[in-house]
């Protein structure tokens, strides 16, 4: 355990031999470590060379720079150091002062050693107890900005908020969304490794974005794909809405990253987006040591089939008459243009299903 740091800073020599001197068996033993200042100048100058220096000992009445005034430079300057004042000008002004300045105890001078003892034990407890503290909420949010990289903000807050933020497995009504980029497999075949990654990197942060502005999470990434869920944690009568305004930011941001492109001389990219909403199962599936959230279900895999329809009907956007029927109202209202293309039958699904496809302006 290394020595706990306290600067005294005062213009009278005698109070640094006094010090030495009463504190010299826990100075050896490497308990305490003295550092020594004449003058609120000189005292800033040592907090700049150790911040880790936690605790001031600090007289009042002082050449260049008083106790006061220095108190009042280290809150500007954010200091975390504790200050006890220690000075013979105990009046309750200054008292009053020094404390709302940031002081954390006062004791007058002629200094009762035993009495001073007692204050910096219990002011550097207090320090150690703080550092722990500080030392926690920075664990905390570095915990909080690592599920970051790999939950949407809504799933992050639950996982950091309790031990079992999705509690036990259970049904519920969802918007889902499935977009990838066409012809990704072939265009990967010509690009180098790290030129597939990065692409694959700005497409995810583009998509994600416009994902995360809607209150979406992302379920998982396959791929080039991304598998985005409106209605988590708490389901809301306008999921569905909100998918299909998602759709739109999606399709409009892919415009404005082929505008770049175009402009570096790069083709452009096209996307095949697929909308459902319905009822889905969701909950942790893998081992204690593995777990990992999914939703599951018809209304998924029709999501899922309506993206690969997109393609056939070379249409960046193909949406279940369920996300229509859910929102209600007028389809021109909608914040994406449709043409109802009538009932439609899906890959390894008996039955149609009507489905509406984004109008071409």
């Amino acid at each position: 355990m290394s020595a706990a740091k306290i600067l005294a800073v005062d213009d009278e020599p005698d109070f640094e031999l006094l010090l030495k001197q009463r504190f010299r068996q826990r100075i050896r033993k490497g308990e305490l470590a003295f550092r020594f200042a004449r003058h609120g100048e000189e005292a800033l100058a040592v907090l700049a060379e150790e911040p880790d220096i936690g605790l001031l000992l600090l007289d009042i009445n002082m050449p260049v720079m008083d106790g006061l005034t220095l108190l009042s430079e280290m809150r500007t300057r954010r200091s975390p150091a504790r200050a006890v004042i220690v000075s013979a000008y105990g009046d309750m002004a200054n008292i009053r002062t020094a404390m709302n300045r940031g002081a954390f105890d006062f004791v007058t001078k002629p200094v009762d050693l035993n009495d001073l003892e007692v204050t910096i034990d219990k002011t550097l407890e207090t320090i150690a107890e703080i550092r722990a503290l500080d030392q926690q909420r920075a664990e905390a949010e570095r915990a909080r900005s690592n599920l970051a990289r790999y939950f949407s903000p809504n799933l992050v807050d639950l996982l950091a908020e309790s031990d079992e933020p999705l509690g036990p497995v259970r049904r519920q009504t969802v918007a889902v969304l499935f977009v990838d980029i066409v012809g990704f497999t072939r265009m990967a075949e010509a690009m180098p490794p790290e030129a597939v990654v990065a692409l694959l990197r700005e497409f995810h942060q583009r998509m994600a974005d416009a994902i995360f502005a809607c209150g979406g999470t992302i379920e998982k990434y396959i791929g080039d794909a991304i598998f985005a869920v409106f209605g988590l944690p708490d389901a809301s009568p306008h999921d569905a809405l909100t998918a299909l305004r998602c759709a739109g930011l999606m399709l409009t941001a892919l415009e404005a990253w082929n505008a770049e492109r175009a402009a570096s001389g790069e083709l452009p990219l096209a996307t095949g987006i697929g909308l459902n909403y319905g009822p889905a199962v969701m909950g942790d599936v893998g081992t204690e040591h593995s777990l990992a959230f999914t939703v599951i279900g018809d209304t998924v895999n029709i999501a899922s089939r309506l993206q690969g329809l997109t393609r056939e009907f070379k249409t960046p956007l193909v949406v279940s008459d369920a996300i229509l029927k859910q929102i209600g109202g007028d389809p021109a209202t909608l914040p994406v243009r449709l043409a109802d293309r009538g009932e439609h039958e899906l890959r390894g699904r008996t039955g149609t299903i009507r489905i509406w496809t984004r109008v071409e302006s």
